[in-house]
Protein backbone atom coordinates (compact mmCIF):
# COMPACT_ATOMS: atom_id res chain seq x y z
CA UNK A 1 0.00 0.00 0.00
CA UNK A 2 1.28 3.70 -0.73
CA UNK A 3 2.67 5.65 1.77
CA UNK A 4 0.10 8.81 3.20
CA UNK A 5 0.45 11.43 -0.13
CA UNK A 6 2.83 8.79 -1.92
CA UNK A 7 1.26 7.74 -4.85
CA UNK A 8 2.25 3.93 -6.42
CA UNK A 9 2.05 5.00 -9.78
CA UNK A 10 1.05 8.26 -12.38
CA UNK A 11 -0.64 8.27 -15.46
CA UNK A 12 0.39 10.65 -17.81
CA UNK A 13 -2.14 12.40 -20.52
CA UNK A 14 0.03 12.81 -23.32
CA UNK A 15 0.59 15.97 -25.21
CA UNK A 16 -1.66 15.65 -28.49
CA UNK A 17 -4.74 14.43 -26.59
CA UNK A 18 -5.19 17.62 -24.88
CA UNK A 19 -3.38 19.44 -22.16
CA UNK A 20 -1.27 17.46 -20.97
CA UNK A 21 -0.96 16.33 -17.19
CA UNK A 22 -0.09 14.05 -14.58
CA UNK A 23 -2.18 12.10 -12.50
CA UNK A 24 -1.17 10.43 -9.52
CA UNK A 25 -2.44 6.56 -8.93
CA UNK A 26 -3.13 4.91 -5.52
CA UNK A 27 -3.18 1.59 -5.59
CA UNK A 28 -5.84 1.83 -8.24
CA UNK A 29 -7.19 4.08 -11.06
CA UNK A 30 -10.78 3.63 -13.06
CA UNK A 31 -10.57 5.92 -16.27
CA UNK A 32 -13.78 6.53 -18.41
CA UNK A 33 -16.08 9.02 -19.38
CA UNK A 34 -18.01 8.84 -16.19
CA UNK A 35 -16.86 5.98 -13.46
CA UNK A 36 -19.64 6.18 -11.76
CA UNK A 37 -19.51 5.86 -8.01
CA UNK A 38 -15.57 6.22 -7.78
CA UNK A 39 -14.45 9.05 -5.83
CA UNK A 40 -12.37 11.53 -7.38
CA UNK A 41 -8.96 10.23 -6.42
CA UNK A 42 -9.55 6.95 -8.15
CA UNK A 43 -10.82 7.92 -11.45
CA UNK A 44 -9.80 10.08 -14.70
CA UNK A 45 -12.42 11.26 -16.87
CA UNK A 46 -11.92 10.91 -20.12
CA UNK A 47 -14.24 13.79 -22.51
CA UNK A 48 -14.15 11.02 -25.60
CA UNK A 49 -17.18 10.03 -27.42
CA UNK A 50 -15.55 7.11 -28.06
CA UNK A 51 -14.83 6.08 -24.07
CA UNK A 52 -17.06 4.03 -22.79
CA UNK A 53 -18.72 4.90 -19.62
CA UNK A 54 -16.08 2.84 -17.63
CA UNK A 55 -13.36 2.02 -19.87
CA UNK A 56 -10.61 0.52 -18.14
CA UNK A 57 -9.15 0.07 -14.68
CA UNK A 58 -5.41 0.12 -13.80
CA UNK A 59 -4.47 -1.87 -10.59
CA UNK A 60 -0.96 -1.15 -8.91
CA UNK A 61 0.85 -2.89 -5.64
CA UNK A 62 4.08 -2.32 -5.36
CA UNK A 63 5.06 -5.49 -4.49
CA UNK A 64 3.34 -7.37 -7.05
CA UNK A 65 3.28 -5.09 -9.96
CA UNK A 66 0.71 -3.69 -11.75
CA UNK A 67 -1.74 -4.70 -14.50
CA UNK A 68 -4.75 -2.90 -16.75
CA UNK A 69 -8.17 -4.54 -17.27
CA UNK A 70 -10.07 -3.21 -20.34
CA UNK A 71 -14.09 -2.98 -19.41
CA UNK A 72 -15.11 -1.01 -22.47
CA UNK A 73 -17.14 -1.52 -25.63
CA UNK A 74 -14.95 0.04 -27.90
CA UNK A 75 -11.76 -1.58 -26.82
CA UNK A 76 -8.57 -0.70 -25.09
CA UNK A 77 -4.79 -0.71 -26.70
CA UNK A 78 -1.87 -1.23 -25.24
CA UNK A 79 1.25 -0.20 -26.94
CA UNK A 80 -1.06 -0.03 -30.16
CA UNK A 81 -2.03 -3.48 -29.49
CA UNK A 82 -5.53 -4.38 -28.45
CA UNK A 83 -6.18 -6.63 -25.20
CA UNK A 84 -8.48 -8.72 -24.14
CA UNK A 85 -11.87 -7.88 -22.68
CA UNK A 86 -12.16 -8.05 -18.67
CA UNK A 87 -8.22 -10.02 -18.78
CA UNK A 88 -5.70 -8.25 -16.68
CA UNK A 89 -2.45 -7.41 -18.95
CA UNK A 90 1.01 -6.71 -17.01
CA UNK A 91 1.83 -3.04 -17.13
CA UNK A 92 5.19 -1.56 -16.85
CA UNK A 93 6.52 2.14 -17.04
CA UNK A 94 6.74 3.52 -20.24
CA UNK A 95 3.87 1.65 -21.62
CA UNK A 96 1.02 3.49 -23.77
CA UNK A 97 -2.66 2.77 -23.26
CA UNK A 98 -5.04 4.33 -26.19
CA UNK A 99 -8.72 5.31 -24.65
CA UNK A 100 -10.64 6.22 -27.74
CA UNK A 101 -8.40 9.17 -29.43
CA UNK A 102 -6.64 9.58 -25.85
CA UNK A 103 -3.13 9.01 -25.20
CA UNK A 104 -1.95 7.74 -21.52
CA UNK A 105 1.41 6.41 -20.56
CA UNK A 106 2.09 4.59 -17.15
CA UNK A 107 4.84 5.46 -15.36
CA UNK A 108 6.63 4.52 -11.94
CA UNK A 109 10.02 4.58 -10.10
CA UNK A 110 10.16 1.23 -9.67
CA UNK A 111 10.29 -2.28 -11.31
CA UNK A 112 7.90 -4.82 -11.72
CA UNK A 113 9.00 -8.23 -10.15
CA UNK A 114 9.45 -10.49 -12.60
CA UNK A 115 7.47 -13.17 -10.87
CA UNK A 116 5.30 -11.70 -9.58
CA UNK A 117 1.46 -12.61 -10.34
CA UNK A 118 -0.94 -10.26 -12.21
CA UNK A 119 -3.36 -8.65 -9.60
CA UNK A 120 -6.86 -10.08 -10.02
CA UNK A 121 -9.29 -8.51 -7.34
CA UNK A 122 -11.84 -6.84 -9.70
CA UNK A 123 -14.98 -8.82 -8.46
CA UNK A 124 -17.54 -9.90 -11.13
CA UNK A 125 -21.22 -9.37 -10.60
CA UNK A 126 -23.80 -11.55 -11.83
CA UNK A 127 -27.46 -10.01 -11.07
CA UNK A 128 -30.88 -11.02 -12.87
CA UNK A 129 -32.35 -7.53 -14.74
CA UNK A 130 -35.65 -6.79 -17.14
CA UNK A 131 -33.87 -6.12 -20.51
CA UNK A 132 -35.03 -4.82 -23.20
CA UNK A 133 -32.81 -6.25 -26.08
CA UNK A 134 -31.91 -5.30 -29.25
CA UNK A 135 -29.86 -7.40 -31.66
CA UNK A 136 -28.94 -5.77 -35.41
CA UNK A 137 -27.78 -8.83 -38.22
CA UNK A 138 -26.22 -7.84 -41.37
CA UNK A 139 -27.99 -9.65 -44.32
CA UNK A 140 -26.34 -11.79 -46.04
CA UNK A 141 -22.82 -11.25 -44.49
CA UNK A 142 -21.36 -14.74 -44.55
CA UNK A 143 -21.34 -14.09 -48.35
CA UNK A 144 -20.02 -10.29 -48.36
CA UNK A 145 -17.01 -11.69 -45.92
CA UNK A 146 -16.14 -14.22 -48.05
CA UNK A 147 -15.95 -12.15 -51.12
CA UNK A 148 -14.16 -8.97 -49.33
CA UNK A 149 -10.67 -8.56 -47.73
CA UNK A 150 -10.74 -8.99 -43.86
CA UNK A 151 -9.54 -5.13 -43.36
CA UNK A 152 -12.30 -3.70 -45.52
CA UNK A 153 -14.73 -5.58 -43.43
CA UNK A 154 -12.83 -4.55 -40.10
CA UNK A 155 -13.24 -0.95 -41.05
CA UNK A 156 -16.80 -1.29 -42.00
CA UNK A 157 -18.03 -2.82 -38.79
CA UNK A 158 -15.87 -0.42 -37.41
CA UNK A 159 -17.60 2.31 -39.24
CA UNK A 160 -21.30 0.83 -37.84
CA UNK A 161 -20.24 0.39 -34.22
CA UNK A 162 -19.02 3.82 -34.00
CA UNK A 163 -22.29 5.08 -35.51
CA UNK A 164 -24.14 3.24 -33.55
CA UNK A 165 -22.71 3.80 -30.04
CA UNK A 166 -22.97 7.34 -30.31
CA UNK A 167 -26.83 7.16 -31.02
CA UNK A 168 -26.62 4.26 -27.90
CA UNK A 169 -25.75 7.23 -25.68
CA UNK A 170 -28.80 9.57 -27.05
CA UNK A 171 -31.10 6.92 -26.57
CA UNK A 172 -29.81 6.06 -22.99
CA UNK A 173 -28.71 2.28 -24.21
CA UNK A 174 -25.40 0.24 -23.48
CA UNK A 175 -23.41 -1.61 -25.46
CA UNK A 176 -23.58 -5.27 -24.43
CA UNK A 177 -21.49 -6.56 -27.65
CA UNK A 178 -20.43 -7.06 -30.91
CA UNK A 179 -19.67 -10.08 -32.26
CA UNK A 180 -18.45 -10.54 -35.75
CA UNK A 181 -21.97 -8.67 -37.47
CA UNK A 182 -23.99 -8.58 -34.71
CA UNK A 183 -24.73 -5.71 -32.68
CA UNK A 184 -26.43 -6.56 -29.10
CA UNK A 185 -27.67 -3.47 -27.28
CA UNK A 186 -29.99 -3.53 -23.82
CA UNK A 187 -32.05 -1.38 -22.09
CA UNK A 188 -32.66 -1.98 -18.28
CA UNK A 189 -36.65 -1.73 -17.92
CA UNK A 190 -36.29 -1.27 -14.20
CA UNK A 191 -33.78 1.90 -14.19
CA UNK A 192 -34.38 3.35 -17.43
CA UNK A 193 -37.41 5.03 -18.13
CA UNK A 194 -39.61 4.10 -21.40
CA UNK A 195 -37.31 1.41 -22.56
CA UNK A 196 -39.04 -0.13 -24.93
CA UNK A 197 -39.92 3.26 -26.47
CA UNK A 198 -35.68 4.19 -26.05
CA UNK A 199 -34.64 1.05 -27.78
CA UNK A 200 -37.63 1.01 -30.73
CA UNK A 201 -36.41 4.56 -31.36
CA UNK A 202 -32.93 4.06 -31.30
CA UNK A 203 -33.56 0.76 -33.87
CA UNK A 204 -35.25 3.28 -35.88
CA UNK A 205 -32.39 6.07 -36.03
CA UNK A 206 -29.56 3.15 -36.15
CA UNK A 207 -31.52 2.15 -39.34
CA UNK A 208 -31.93 5.57 -40.80
CA UNK A 209 -27.79 6.65 -40.04
CA UNK A 210 -27.48 3.02 -41.82
CA UNK A 211 -29.13 4.44 -45.20
CA UNK A 212 -26.98 7.65 -44.54
CA UNK A 213 -23.38 5.75 -44.43
CA UNK A 214 -24.25 2.92 -46.92
CA UNK A 215 -23.02 5.42 -50.41
CA UNK A 216 -19.95 5.64 -48.21
CA UNK A 217 -18.73 2.23 -47.16
CA UNK A 218 -16.74 -0.26 -49.14
CA UNK A 219 -18.82 -3.32 -48.82
CA UNK A 220 -21.92 -4.11 -50.69
CA UNK A 221 -24.69 -6.54 -50.23
CA UNK A 222 -24.32 -10.03 -52.48
CA UNK A 223 -26.24 -8.21 -55.04
CA UNK A 224 -24.31 -5.27 -55.26
CA UNK A 225 -27.11 -3.06 -53.41
CA UNK A 226 -27.11 -1.08 -50.20
CA UNK A 227 -25.69 -3.24 -46.93
CA UNK A 228 -28.95 -3.98 -45.28
CA UNK A 229 -29.34 -5.04 -41.39
CA UNK A 230 -32.01 -6.89 -39.72
CA UNK A 231 -33.20 -6.29 -36.03
CA UNK A 232 -35.00 -8.10 -33.51
CA UNK A 233 -36.44 -6.34 -30.54
CA UNK A 234 -37.31 -8.56 -27.49
CA UNK A 235 -38.33 -8.00 -23.54
CA UNK A 236 -37.26 -10.80 -20.78
CA UNK A 237 -35.47 -11.48 -17.58
CA UNK A 238 -31.95 -12.54 -18.18
CA UNK A 239 -28.72 -12.82 -16.03
CA UNK A 240 -26.52 -9.68 -16.32
CA UNK A 241 -22.92 -10.49 -15.76
CA UNK A 242 -20.60 -6.84 -14.81
CA UNK A 243 -17.44 -5.99 -13.95
CA UNK A 244 -15.83 -2.90 -12.67
CA UNK A 245 -19.49 -1.61 -13.52
CA UNK A 246 -19.35 -2.51 -17.37
CA UNK A 247 -21.51 -5.22 -18.61
CA UNK A 248 -19.72 -8.22 -20.19
CA UNK A 249 -22.21 -10.47 -20.63
CA UNK A 250 -26.24 -11.11 -20.83
CA UNK A 251 -28.18 -14.58 -20.86
CA UNK A 252 -31.56 -15.49 -21.34
CA UNK A 253 -34.58 -16.83 -23.35
CA UNK A 254 -35.41 -13.38 -24.08
CA UNK A 255 -31.83 -12.24 -25.75
CA UNK A 256 -31.41 -15.57 -27.55
CA UNK A 257 -35.04 -14.53 -29.22
CA UNK A 258 -33.85 -11.26 -30.05
CA UNK A 259 -30.66 -12.94 -31.68
CA UNK A 260 -32.93 -15.28 -34.05
CA UNK A 261 -35.57 -12.57 -34.96
CA UNK A 262 -32.42 -10.17 -36.22
CA UNK A 263 -31.67 -13.28 -38.48
CA UNK A 264 -35.05 -13.67 -39.80
CA UNK A 265 -35.73 -10.05 -40.23
CA UNK A 266 -34.95 -8.07 -43.65
CA UNK A 267 -35.14 -11.92 -45.38
CA UNK A 268 -37.81 -13.25 -47.80
CA UNK A 269 -39.79 -10.29 -47.82
CA UNK A 270 -39.73 -10.39 -44.00
CA UNK A 271 -39.93 -6.44 -42.43
CA UNK A 272 -36.70 -4.91 -41.01
CA UNK A 273 -37.48 -5.07 -37.72
CA UNK A 274 -39.34 -7.97 -36.05
CA UNK A 275 -40.43 -7.23 -32.28
CA UNK A 276 -41.74 -9.68 -30.40
CA UNK A 277 -44.96 -9.60 -29.42
CA UNK A 278 -44.78 -9.20 -25.62
CA UNK A 279 -43.43 -5.73 -26.30
CA UNK A 280 -46.53 -5.01 -28.62
CA UNK A 281 -48.37 -2.92 -25.04
CA UNK A 282 -45.41 -1.13 -24.69
CA UNK A 283 -44.74 0.26 -28.33
CA UNK A 284 -47.98 0.44 -29.93
CA UNK A 285 -49.45 3.50 -31.26
CA UNK A 286 -45.97 5.34 -30.98
CA UNK A 287 -44.87 3.47 -34.53
CA UNK A 288 -47.29 1.78 -36.47
CA UNK A 289 -46.76 -2.30 -36.52
CA UNK A 290 -48.31 -5.23 -38.87
CA UNK A 291 -50.54 -7.54 -37.35
CA UNK A 292 -49.39 -10.08 -35.57
CA UNK A 293 -47.78 -12.75 -37.03
CA UNK A 294 -46.74 -16.17 -36.22
CA UNK A 295 -43.19 -17.24 -37.93
CA UNK A 296 -41.10 -20.26 -36.95
CA UNK A 297 -37.87 -19.61 -34.78
CA UNK A 298 -35.01 -21.61 -34.88
CA UNK A 299 -34.73 -24.05 -31.48
CA UNK A 300 -38.35 -23.40 -30.29
CA UNK A 301 -41.03 -25.87 -30.70
CA UNK A 302 -43.88 -23.32 -31.14
CA UNK A 303 -44.02 -20.16 -33.71
CA UNK A 304 -42.96 -17.55 -32.21
CA UNK A 305 -45.79 -14.32 -31.90
CA UNK A 306 -43.78 -11.09 -33.89
CA UNK A 307 -45.06 -7.50 -35.35
CA UNK A 308 -43.20 -6.35 -38.07
CA UNK A 309 -41.91 -2.77 -38.67
CA UNK A 310 -41.13 -1.82 -42.14
CA UNK A 311 -39.02 1.21 -43.19
CA UNK A 312 -38.89 4.20 -43.53
CA UNK A 313 -41.92 4.72 -41.52
CA UNK A 314 -44.21 7.56 -40.95
CA UNK A 315 -44.12 7.91 -37.38
CA UNK A 316 -47.27 8.70 -35.30
CA UNK A 317 -46.10 11.75 -34.33
CA UNK A 318 -46.03 13.37 -37.92
CA UNK A 319 -42.45 12.90 -38.25
CA UNK A 320 -40.79 10.54 -40.56
CA UNK A 321 -37.58 8.38 -40.09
Amino acid sequence: MAEEGRPDAHLVVLAGSGAAREVAIYERMFVGRECTGIEARHRLLVDDDHASRNHLEIRVRRERGASVVDTSTNGTRLNGVRIERAVPVPLKSGDRLTVGSVELEFRTDWSHPADAPVPTETIRRVSDADLVMVVGDIVGFSAISAGSPSRVVMETLDTLLRAFRSLLTTYQGTLSNFVGDAFFAVWEAGSVPQAPQLALDFVVAAAARLDELTPTLALRSPDGGPLRIGWGVARGDAAVSSMTGALLGVVGDAANLAFRLSGLAAREGRGEVLVAAMLYDDIAGRYPLDARAWIAVKGRREQEAVHALRLPIERTDGATS
